[in-house]
Parts: C-alpha cells; sequence; structure tokens
C-alpha cells in the first residue's frame, strides 16, 4: 500500500517536470532564433556628402562613424568604422544595428565636425551632410548688421616678375553681381586661390610696363560679409630683381559705396647695356624700387548718379628719386534706362569684371620709365572726356566721346644696336623683355573724338569696333642720319591721325576654347597710341593680337580649374618705323613690339 502510494504521488511531479523542461527549452530556442541575423530590412545605413564652404565637393575626407551609443553603457560594447569620401564627396556605410550613432568628418586644411545623436532605424537610410570650413575660418572677422560702416572689400597683393600694370588673363565670363538688399547680405564672397605662369601684361592699360614671361601666386580672402582681402604676388626669371608686391584692401562692396585701397612694391631690373657717363652709378639706373599708393571711393549720390574720386601716387628710387601724383575722378548720370552720360578726368583706371584675375592685373601696376638727363622719368597721362553710351537693344550698345590727352614723358619704344642709340645718352633705357629700347619722347597733347560699337551674337559671341580721331607722334621721314639730332623728340611731329580697331571673342562649344582677336589699324609712321584709353576700354591694341585660353580637364586630386593661355602680340610685325640710320642697321621705333609667349593658371 505504501509502495502504489509513493507512485501515486510522484506521478504528479514527473508531469510538472516535463512541462517545465518544455517551456525553458522553447525560450531556449527563441532567444536562439532572436540572436540569428535578420534580413537586409534589419539593418539600417549612413550616408552623406562633404563639401567645402564654397560648395565644392571634398574627396579624400575620413569620415570615422562610433556606435551604437545606447544609454546604458554596459548593454552593448561600443563600435568603430571608418571610411574615404570618393571624388564627389559622397560616403556610405551599410549593415548597421539600428541604435544612436556619432559621425565625425575630417579632411586635410580643414576643421573637423563631430555629430553625436544620429538615429539609426531598421529599413532606413540617415542622410547626414557636412560642410568643413578651412583652417583660417577662425581669423575671420563678421560685422553685425546693425553696424553702419565695415572695413574692408579687398585686401590685394601681387608679386610679379616686374613692373606691370596690365592682367594678363583678362577674357573672363562676367562675375555675379552680390544682391544689394538687406535680406541677401549674406556673405557671397568666396576664398580663392591662383597659380599661375602668366606670358606679360594684358591689354588693360597700354601704358603699362611688360614685365614679360613670369609666375604668379594669389590667394582671396574675406574678411566680412562685405569685404575680402587679397595677397598676391610675381616673379620673373631674374628672382626677386624683377618682382611685386601688392596688398590691397575693400569695402562696402554690398551697398553700392565701394572703397578700395591698394600698396605695392616692385624691383625694377635693367641691363647693363645702358652707355653712362663715368661718374654715374650703373647699379644704381640698372635697378630700381618703385612704390604705388592708390585709393578709389564710390558713391552713390542718387539712384541716377554715381561719383568715383581717387588717387594714385607712384615713386621711383633709382639714381634720382621720381614722384608722379595722378589723381582721378568720373561722374557717371543716368539720363535714362537705356542712356549713361559721364564725365572723367584723370588718370586712366579700366572697371574690369571684378575676377580674381582683373583685380590682380589692376594691383600689379606701375608706369612705364625713361630717363632724360640721366634723370628717371615716369610716364603719366592726364586724360579728360565726356561720353554718352546707349544701349540700341539687349545685346548691342553705341557710345561716342569727346576726349583731350595730356602725356609727360612719352615712352616710345624702339629695336636697334647700341651704336645707333649713342647719341641718345641720357635719354634712353634698356627693355630686355622687348629686346630693345625704351626712349623718351618729351610731352604733348591730343584731342578728339571716339565712336565705339560692340554686340553680343548669340551666347558665344562677341564683337566690338572702335574708331578714334586725335594726335600721335610719327617719325619724320626727312631725317636719314642722326646728324645734328640732340634728342628723339627732334626726329618726331605731331599728327593728326586716324585709328580703327576691331576685336572678336568667341568660345568653341565642345571643348570651351576661348579665343579672342583684335586688331588696331594705325597710320603708316607712327610710334605711339591714338587713343590709349579707348584702346583699353574695349581691350584692343595696335596691329594683330590673337589669344587662346584653353581649360584643360580636372585632376582627381587637385580641386582647382585650370586653364592654358597662349598669347601672341603684334603676330605680323606691323608697324615697325626706321628712323635714324647708323651703321648697318637703323632705329626702328614701333608702338607694339611682336611677341610669342604662353602660360597656365590654377584657381581654386
Amino acid at each position: 500500500m505504501r509502495v502504489q502510494e509513493k507512485a501515486n504521488t510522484m506521478k504528479p511531479f514527473g508531469s510538472r517536470s516535463r512541462w517545465l523542461v518544455i517551456v525553458l527549452g522553447g525560450s531556449l530556442a527563441v532567444a536562439c532564433l532572436a540572436a540569428v541575423p535578420g534580413t537586409s530590412a534589419d539593418y539600417g545605413r549612413v550616408s552623406g556628402t562633404v563639401k567645402d564652404t564654397e560648395g565644392n565637393p571634398l574627396m579624400g575626407a575620413t569620415v570615422l562613424l562610433m556606435g551604437p551609443l545606447l544609454s546604458e553603457p554596459v548593454s552593448v560594447a561600443a563600435t568603430a568604422e571608418r571610411v574615404i569620401t570618393d571624388a564627389n564627396g559622397k560616403f556610405k556605410v551599410e549593415r548597421l544595428l539600428p541604435g544612436w550613432y556619432s559621425l565625425k568628418v575630417t579632411s586635410p586644411t580643414r576643421l573637423p565636425s563631430l555629430r553625436n545623436g544620429i538615429r539609426v532605424a531598421p529599413g532606413q537610410t540617415a542622410r547626414q551632410d557636412f560642410v568643413l570650413s578651412d583652417v583660417f575660418a577662425p581669423v575671420r572677422f563678421r560685422v553685425p548688421e546693425g553696424i553702419v560702416t565695415t572695413w574692408g572689400d579687398d585686401w590685394k597683393w601681387v608679386l610679379r616678375t616686374s613692373a606691370s600694370t596690365r592682367p594678363v588673363l583678362r577674357y573672363r565670363e562676367t562675375a555675379q553681381s552680390a544682391p544689394a538688399d538687406k535680406g541677401a547680405k549674406k556673405c557671397a564672397l568666396a576664398s580663392q586661390r591662383l597659380i599661375g605662369m602668366t606670358p606679360g601684361s594684358a591689354h588693360g592699360d597700354p601704358l603699362a610696363e611688360d614685365p614679360g614671361l613670369g609666375s604668379v601666386l594669389a590667394y582671396l580672402r574675406p574678411i566680412s560679409d562685405d569685404a575680402d582681402l587679397l595677397v598676391a604676388g610675381s616673379m620673373t626669371s631674374n628672382g626677386i630683381e624683377g618682382s611685386s608686391l601688392a596688398t590691397a584692401f575693400r569695402r562696402n562692396l554690398l551697398d553700392g559705396n565701394p572703397q578700395e585701397l591698394a600698396f605695392i612694391m616692385h624691383e625694377l631690373s635693367y641691363s647693363e647695356a645702358l652707355p653712362l657717363p663715368a661718374n654715374e652709378n650703373r647699379a644704381n639706373l640698372g635697378r630700381a624700387q618703385g612704390v604705388v599708393v592708390s585709393y578709389a571711393n564710390t558713391r552713390r549720390l542718387s539712384s541716377s548718379m554715381t561719383l568715383t574720386t581717387g588717387f594714385e601716387v607712384d615713386y621711383l628710387n633709382s639714381a634720382r628719386d621720381a614722384v608722379a601724383a595722378r589723381p582721378r575722378a568720373a561722374l557717371e548720370y543716368q539720363v535714362t534706362p537705356a542712356t549713361a552720360v559721364a564725365f572723367r578726368y584723370g588718370s586712366i583706371h579700366i572697371d574690369g569684371e571684378n575676377t580674381l584675375l582683373d583685380r590682380i592685373g589692376e594691383l600689379n601696376a606701375f608706369p612705364r620709365v625713361t630717363v632724360q638727363g640721366y634723370r628717371p622719368k615716369l610716364e603719366k597721362l592726364n586724360h579728360a572726356e565726356a561720353s554718352v553710351d546707349r544701349h540700341l537693344s539687349k545685346t548691342s550698345r553705341v557710345e561716342v566721346a569727346a576726349y583731350r590727352d595730356s602725356f609727360e614723358n612719352t615712352a616710345v619704344w624702339g629695336s636697334g644696336p647700341p651704336d645707333a642709340v649713342a647719341f641718345l645718352a641720357g635719354s634712353v633705357l634698356p627693355n630686355p623683355v622687348a629686346a630693345g629700347w625704351t626712349m623718351n619722347a618729351g610731352n604733348y597733347q591730343s584731342s578728339g573724338f571716339r565712336a565705339a560699337y560692340s554686340r553680343q551674337l548669340g551666347n558665344r559671341v562677341e564683337a566690338a569696333a572702335v574708331y578714334s580721331l586725335g594726335q600721335a607722334l610719327a617719325a619724320n621721314p626727312a631725317l636719314a642720319s642722326n646728324s645734328g639730332l640732340k634728342d628723339l623728340r627732334s626726329a618726331l611731329r605731331e599728327d593728326r591721325s586716324e585709328s580703327v580697331g576691331g576685336r572678336v571673342s568667341a568660345r568653341v562649344p565642345m571643348c570651351k576654347t576661348r579665343v579672342t582677336a583684335s586688331y588696331e589699324w594705325l597710320p603708316h609712321g607712327r610710334v605711339t597710341s591714338v587713343d590709349p584709353y579707348g584702346e583699353a576700354s574695349l581691350g584692343v591694341h595696335p596691329y594683330l593680337d590673337l589669344q587662346i585660353r584653353q581649360p584643360l580637364p580636372s585632376v582627381s586630386f587637385i580641386p582647382a580649374h585650370i586653364e592654358a593661355l597662349a598669347d601672341f602680340r603684334n603676330l605680323l610685325a606691323q608697324g615697325y618705323v626706321p628712323v635714324l640710320q647708323s651703321g648697318e642697321k637703323p632705329l626702328l621705333l614701333a608702338p607694339a613690339y611682336r611677341s610669342f609667349r604662353g602660360g597656365f593658371s590654377l584657381l581654386f
């Protein structure tokens, strides 16, 4: 009986044990199945882009992903994964466990960026875009919106191989103007850097010294919402003996009243072929230092009237000092939306397209240097004109102007052996860049008028034509020898002259090549231009000039716009006038000399 009771009491206990084992086994199976990796719908992804402040993608940036970061630090061990952005600045990390993550993005010469609290959900992609500032961002000055005045619209520095004024790469697409309304008054300025080899001065100023082939380095840095700072420089093959250094500062760019202050230093070098008296210091006259200080202020007097004033002071430190002060003023009145009247006086100042290349060319400005009685002189032009500009349509305009020019210490280029200019000793300087001589032709005045017409043909072709009437220096054909001559001015005379010029600029659609050709005809025997200001305003030069600019394919590891440049000046070698016969070779004078040069630029 006891044995049977014992068996009966054990039977319900065994049944409960079996049910307990079944429940525990099922729980273990469910836990094991939960630990098995799921499908792609159970994972999340993180993707995004990395760009700079100008919107350019940053290739090779390092993206460090850390997580999952849960509230309990002991729940899941932290993990990390590192990826690199592609050529488009994009990155993507897949098969991530749901949770909270952190992203850290780093790139050379850029400030790192860290972002926490990024939630990754199953089957979804968390999009994260980063903008990295450069390492100079902490030194940027920001001006509050309520401030009435702000320092700065442009600091420019230029280091060039010699004293040159004209920008080398002059044909560039028109930059978008900054919005003037307060609602859009945000920092539209962007940092730019330029490295290149330039083929000399361009046609922005026909009276500027030509430095020849040289390297250029420039850096443009905004310092406030409406101001920037430009530092640039160039150097020729002569090294420090042919270089320039400049800086310029601009402000009030967005309110329509810009101001600019510039300071430029030049190191000039001349050859030793100049015949100097024994008591003169050849080294002092063969090398010189130049300093330029310029200031410009534009003030909008009313909705239709604008006044621009400024000055430029040029100083030359050579065997003797030379100083030239040149004020300038311009008053423009908008009569109707299609018609404008302007009055200008003072030194030549051509308003460019306000690109980085234009600004470098404007800074690298120094007048041509001559000597008179072994004293260095600076060429000077005072220009006064009244003009009417009328837009005939959206693509064409016409300009008519009456002008008067006053030239001092006119520089004339010549070519010939040293004995041909021996009688000009004390009034001639070697010009190594042009393989000739620069002679002082004295002073003269010119007055006349100019008519110009420009038209845009489609989206890729621009054309312009100009006619000018005024005085120019011409060789006296009656002089065949230098007997009895005391200076060059006595071998030249002022002649009433005409000039006709034109320019065509076209862009090839497929290869994006920009070809610009210009030609200006002058009567035979002229050794100076008729209307220098008209030439500079339309970008023409005496005789045939040709410029070819070719954008090159971008290199993956160089985020820059690369462009090659070929420049041909006086391609047909026209305008050479024999003036004086001395020995076998005569002295040739010309308003422009022949040159073939090439270069490149990297803008990033």
